[in-house]
């Protein structure tokens, strides 16, 4: 992938100097960096131009000095990159203030939990119960407007997720696919619309569309979550076991929101 920006470096240098105990020295920083953003050696080690200074290196500084003025470090120790208490109450708005730093770039799925056939065919009665009448398919299903121009983007035809840290930037598993959106709203579409071998996504060109198909299928699924919740609670009787059956015919039925893992 290209060499980030210093705005795509922030939040993730944020974390690792929190990661590391709420400071960190600059050399310690390039490395985890680099890896996290999946850099090859060349790009690790390309100059700017006419000088002696590498350009991630350079870019992780730019962050870095970014992050100073907004507050969220602290700049006072020469040589020592410092979180303020500024800085956690960010990273507590990503929901990272007590996550380790990642060593992949991309959150991983968890390991799908084996069912025993008993509970497998409860999964099937409750799916069967609940939608007889077939699964909604977005975005077709949630479209208001029908009539509307489209712009199409091209897709690499793997999973896609939002990025841990950007919620306008689709990513694909190895992060050699990145997408910035023009806004949340057009991410989430393009993450619910895309599946396996799919190469090509359309958008609805007016954002308030875009806005409100989201939305519509949101709600859809936070309505249907709640169902099966209710159902396997009614044939099980254990909010546990009702939470793993609800989560395993989420995703048994190929359903997403906002990118999560069902149940995190």
């Amino acid at each position: 992938m290209p060499i980030p920006t210093h705005q795509e470096i922030e939040i993730p240098l944020l974390h690792l100097i929190n990661s590391a105990g709420g400071e960190i020295k600059p050399k310690d920083a390039y490395v985890p960096l680099a890896d996290y953003f999946k850099l090859t050696r060349q790009e690790r080690e390309q100059l700017l131009p006419n000088t002696p200074y590498r350009k991630f290196e350079n870019r992780v500084h730019w962050a870095r000095l970014r992050l100073v003025h907004k507050g969220f470090l602290d700049k006072s120790v020469h040589g020592i990159w410092k979180i303020t208490e500024k800085g956690k109450k960010k990273l507590a708005e990503y929901g990272l203030l007590n996550k380790p730093f990642p060593n992949t770039f991309i959150q991983q799925k968890p390991s799908e939990i084996e069912l025993t056939q008993e509970q497998s065919d409860l999964v099937s009665q409750a799916i069967n119960e609940l939608l007889a009448d077939g699964i909604k398919k977005f975005p077709e299903d949630f479209l208001d407007c029908k009539e509307t121009r489209f712009q199409e983007i091209t897709v690499p035809g793997t999973i896609l997720q939002l990025d841990r840290y950007y919620k306008d930037t689709i990513v694909s598993p190895k992060g050699y696919f990145r997408y910035k959106a023009k806004n949340p709203s057009e991410a989430l579409y393009i993450l619910y619309s895309n599946h396996l071998g799919q190469k090509t996504i359309k958008i609805p060109a007016d954002n308030l569309i875009v806005f409100k198909t989201v939305k519509s299928y949101e709600k859809y699924i936070r309505n249907l979550q709640s169902k099966l919740f209710e159902k396997f609670l009614e044939l099980t009787s254990d909010e546990t076991k009702s939470e793993v059956l609800t989560n395993n015919a989420l995703e048994k039925l190929d359903l997403k929101v906002r990118g999560e893992n069902h149940g995190e």
